[in-house]
């Protein structure tokens, strides 16, 4: 479609739609994993359209995805192998299955909030969530293991689906064993505690309670809840999340606040203020309450408290 007459141009929002797409397509066809190659050579590996191709290319080469040398395409750095393929073939699904429906949902108050429902129906799709949030977790973990003093006793990593977090922590401390609160079918390698996390939850006799990057997937009630059942368990509660103020540029802020819509759109979730969070931990009896911004992810920080005797 052409631009109007006196249209000033297109919107970085317009581009960034569009180049989102093209990746979408390109990681579907398998041209990340065809690197490097010129169109046509691309185009034979792929079975795709090499006109077609060739237009996409350029595109996704003046976006930033891919860098051209006498028209050989190689991947930059901010693709790694094909490793931004999991984030892009769930992103594409969600937005191209749930934000159609954003305008209805802000028009009556009801979001569609069904994202686990629709998930455990798309047994791909599934998969690539667990793939994404076990990388997710493996990197962060890295940083969080040197930032808790984790001592021996029993941990409940609450949400914590393939148990990447719980496991990193037992690597370290001796004397430590764990358990992953989760869904029924969570595929975990560690003993799995099955619950459903928007239910009221009972811990009792934990030394350590993992809450991270769960409570932002329930509403401000039930979140609230989940970090008093933390607490009532009688163990250190450590609660990594989203920060509503990323430290980074205006692409973490743009990023954030798209993550925090989605929240409301698919699960009736939101993200939470750091205050918030403590203010949550002290009400629940919590002491010796600390915050500290990752230095590994601009858009994560860790809280964690002492639960009073």
């Amino acid at each position: 479609m052409p631009l109007p007459p006196h249209d000033p141009g297109p919107s970085t929002d317009l581009v960034g739609a569009m180049s989102f797409h093209a990746a979408d397509a390109a990681v579907r066809l398998g041209v990340f994993d065809a690197l490097p190659g010129t169109a046509a050579e691309l185009a034979k590996a792929t079975g795709a359209d090499e006109e077609g191709l060739t237009l996409l290319l350029d595109l996704l080469t003046t976006t930033g995805y891919l860098a051209r040398h006498d028209d050989v395409f190689t991947a930059t750095a901010m693709w790694t192998g094909s490793g931004w393929a999991t984030p892009l073939r769930l992103w594409g699904a969600i937005i191209g299955e749930f934000w159609r429906d954003l305008y209805d949902g802000l028009a009556t108050g009801r979001p569609r909030a069904d994202f686990y429902r629709w998930l455990s129906a798309r047994p791909a799709d599934l998969a690539v969530f667990h793939q994404l949030q076990s990388g997710l977790a493996g990197w962060l973990a890295e940083e969080v293991v040197e930032l808790i003093p984790m001592t021996p006793g029993r941990l409940a990593d609450v949400g914590g689906g393939r148990g990447v977090f719980a496991q990193a922590f037992l690597d370290r401390t001796p004397g430590l064993s764990a358990v992953v609160v989760d869904l029924p079918g969570t595929p975990c390698e560690l003993p799995l505690l099955e619950a459903d996390l928007a239910e009221p939850l009972v811990l009792d006799g934990y030394d350590h309670v993992l809450l991270f990057n769960v409570v932002h997937g329930f509403s401000r009630s039930r979140a609230r809840g989940l970090v008093h059942e933390a607490v009532a368990s009688g163990g250190d509660v450590h609660i990594l999340e989203t920060t509503t103020a990323p430290r980074g540029g205006v692409a973490d802020q743009a990023f954030t606040e798209g993550f925090a819509l989605n929240l409301w759109l698919t699960q009736g979730g939101r993200l939470y203020t750091a205050d918030e969070l403590e203010g949550w931990l002290r009400e629940a009896g919590a002491a010796d309450v600390t915050r500290t911004d990752l230095t590994r992810s601009p858009t994560h920080t860790l809280i964690t408290a002492r639960s009073a005797p």
